[in-house]
């Protein structure tokens, strides 16, 4: 469960705004929300390749990733084309938290 905005609260813990939210055992999830909140819900069966993450960047290989970090960078339109409407500023890639 991904926390759009608003607070969730499972088994007397709060989480908040952008937090994302894994059940380990996912046979019985019981959650509350609080007024105005908004969440997404995902699931299913596990994938049988394991998943690589970065960022925005999800793939079963990590040169797919690495390539498409590489294209992010360079602002590469033909891997990463604008989006219509969008005119946002370009929005960097997040550096890895060292320590």
């Amino acid at each position: 469960m991904y926390v759009l905005e608003g607070t969730v609260n499972i088994e007397g813990n709060d989480y908040g705004t952008k937090q994302l939210l894994i059940a380990k055992n996912a046979t019985l999830c019981e959650f509350t929300l609080r007024a105005d909140t908004s969440v997404y819900i995902f699931g299913g069966e596990p994938f049988e390749e394991q998943r690589f993450i970065y960022w925005n960047f999800v793939s079963t290989s990590r040169e797919k990733i690495e390539t498409a970090k590489q294209n992010w960078q360079a602002q590469n339109l033909a891997a990463f084309p604008k989006v219509p409407g969008d005119d946002q500023e370009f929005v960097p890639l997040p550096q890895p938290k060292l320590g």
